[in-house]
């Protein structure tokens, strides 16, 4: 039998790009001085979590949102963070950089509708919009829903093995927004998720290579450590 891990997805901070309005999977923006604002409440609404492990995906807003968490910790033991591709956003191909409203247009246009409801009564909202831009774009280069989610899993499994094995415990992984909303419908079919909150953090449950959604889009580590410094003014 494997030892119970937690795992902690939280999502990166503010960037300029979301700030912007602008798709942004692979390529990468800077943390906005709001979102890094919002990062060390929420790291100190965490800061007395004792995580055995650190991750984030190898884009530069994760790495640095995970390392500002890091280092506010108080009761983990050297924490190394581990940077890992397969944890990051989808990939979106041309539309990288668009303004979002712009590649939205157009994958409703493909789907023949006018609204993200109507998206959403199609049936799997993420995988729609996905495959989508996967479709439309001819370059080749996004990626559609079962590619993102083989690449997600397989990270999320190795993790989750590898932590079990080492005697289990809480685990932190700074992800995206697109990609967990994904990972976590994929893992409950019955979740409904209309957005992911810049600095959410969400619960996943590993064990005996299973896993089970515990909590979705959480902002009470940000109230938290909201209130941890307004005490310390």
């Amino acid at each position: 039998m494997s030892n119970k891990v937690i795992l902690y997805l939280m999502r990166h901070g503010q960037t300029i790009m979301n700030k912007a309005g602008r798709v942004q999977g692979w390529c990468d923006g800077v943390l906005t001085d709001e979102g890094i604002k919002v990062v060390k409440y929420v790291a100190a609404g965490l800061r007395d979590v004792e995580f055995k492990a650190a991750y984030s995906s190898d884009l530069q807003r994760a790495v640095k949102t995970a390392r500002i968490v890091i280092a506010e910790n108080k009761v983990s033991k050297d924490l190394e963070l581990k940077e890992i591709p397969e944890l990051r956003e989808v990939c979106c191909g041309k539309y990288e950089g668009e303004i979002e409203k712009m590649m939205f247009t157009d994958i409703m246009k493909h789907l023949n509708v006018s609204s993200f409801s109507e998206i959403r009564s199609l049936g799997d909202f993420e995988k729609s919009y996905i495959d989508s831009c996967a479709v439309l774009d001819e370059t080749g280069q996004a990626e559609d829903y079962n590619t993102l989610i083989e690449r997600v899993m397989k990270g999320l499994k190795a993790i989750g093995e590898a932590n079990s094995q080492d005697g289990g415990g809480n685990v932190l992984l700074v992800v995206h927004g697109g990609m967990l909303r994904a990972l976590l419908k994929e893992l409950n079919k019955n979740l409904c998720i209309t957005d992911m909150d810049n600095c959410c953090v969400s619960k996943i449950e590993y064990g005996n290579g299973n896993f089970k959604v515990l909590s979705v889009n959480d902002m009470s580590y940000k109230e938290k450590g909201e209130k941890f410094y307004k005490r310390c003014l």
